[in-house]
């Protein structure tokens, strides 16, 4: 019963994850680019993105449960992961929101912005090739946020009875984050197929949550940071999330279905 415990926790933490403001950015960016050049893989950048991403995160918690009754992280090493994502998550929430109030004066299209994304070269970002879309998503799992995270399942699996359990609980991390980043990248594919005002409206709102997202989360590891006792429940938090996805996937599904009727009735 613990086993299975801690694989709905390590699925949720992957949901949780697949919701990191720089994957939805470099997801975004990614499949802008695949669709403008009429490539079949851009409705599943997110997929291949999460792929690399999770092998990597897979991998790295693995190793560490073999070494985790050795090897412990220092006490301040929580404590500089969590103000460097504080800071990270509000400066995504300050560059949303200022590119979204200029491309709405400016008429422009809307791009979600991240930071991770920015130290690689574009030449690499702008890409086509499925397998380079899977190594970026495996060098997003190499920032201390990410090794942070899979730390905490990783150690409490290396002192379990169970040998496979590590390896398990890789995979249903991976499986959590590649769900949440599939449904991502068939979001924003559906909001950038759309021509006009409709696919302007649709993404600019999609702009506007991740805004919330950026800004709630960075607030939430603030204020816990100092309250500890202000802490949800971490399982409650990720579903919430997630369905919030679901719904912004089923409205963008359903406003594209009656625009195409709209047209077709033309």
């Amino acid at each position: 019963m613990e086993d299975f415990s801690l694989l709905a926790l390590v699925f949720v933490l992957g949901l949780r994850h697949g919701l990191d403001a720089d994957h939805l950015a470099c997801i975004d960016g990614l499949t802008r680019y695949n669709l403008r050049e009429g490539r079949k893989t851009a409705r599943w950048v997110g997929t291949l993105f999460s792929f690399g991403h999770g092998l990597v995160v897979a991998t790295v918690g693995v190793i560490l449960s073999m070494f985790s009754k050795e090897f412990t992280f220092p006490d301040y090493f929580d404590t500089v992961v969590t103000w460097v994502s504080v800071c990270s998550l509000a400066l995504i929430g300050c560059l949303n929101a200022v590119n979204l109030v200029r491309s709405r004066s400016e008429q422009s299209d809307f791009k979600l912005r991240g930071i991770k994304g920015r130290f690689i070269p574009r030449i690499v970002r702008e890409t086509t090739n499925p397998f380079m879309i899977i190594l970026i998503g495996g060098v997003f799992a190499l920032a201390a946020d990410t090794v942070s995270q899979t730390s905490v399942w990783a150690l409490a699996s290396g002192n379990a009875d169970n040998p496979y359990l590590p390896v398990a609980l890789g995979l249903t991390f991976m499986a959590g984050m590649m769900l949440t980043d599939t449904i991502d990248s068939l979001i924003a594919y559906r909001m950038l197929a759309q021509s006009g005002q409709l696919g302007r409206t649709a993404s600019k709102a999609m702009g506007w949550v991740i805004v919330a997202l950026a800004f709630g989360v960075s607030f939430y590891e603030a204020f816990t940071y100092f309250y500890p006792w202000a802490e949800l429940d971490f399982e409650v938090v990720g579903v919430v999330i997630f369905i919030m996805l679901l719904i912004c996937f089923g409205g963008v599904r359903f406003l594209s279905r009656n625009s195409s009727k709209r047209i077709s009735y033309r």
